[in-house]
């Protein structure tokens, strides 16, 4: 498999939210935690499904990866304004989820 930065940027992701997951109390971990957690492991694969794919067929995968990176802002979002996360936790990576999001849209836009 030929690992894509896309790949890399979302693996990267799930590492930095996984550690951050440790230091959030263990009623939101197991709820609002869980749920994110799950989303970006479904982005992870996503991500790594689409280093199998060429041209056209990539274009689905990159539409249902955008789609997830965007419920991850979501979530982060909410995650910071429920008080879950701090501000130094939601800022980082929703800076790295802006980057991949920057850069599924430039597949798209290539792919269309």
């Amino acid at each position: 498999m030929q690992q894509t930065t896309i790949f890399q940027k979302t693996y990267d992701f799930y590492k930095h939210f996984y550690d951050n997951l440790r230091r959030i109390p263990k009623r939101d971990r197991f709820t609002w935690g869980e749920k994110c957690e799950n989303i970006a492991l479904e982005s992870l694969s996503l991500a790594a499904k689409s280093s199998y794919l060429f041209g056209k067929e990539k274009y689905p995968v990159a539409r249902e990866l955008s789609f997830k990176m965007d419920l991850l802002k979501i979530m982060l979002r909410l995650g910071h304004e429920l008080k879950i996360i701090n501000d130094q936790v939601y800022i980082e990576r929703e800076k790295e989820l802006l980057e991949i999001g920057r850069m599924v849209g430039g597949w798209l836009k290539i792919l269309r």
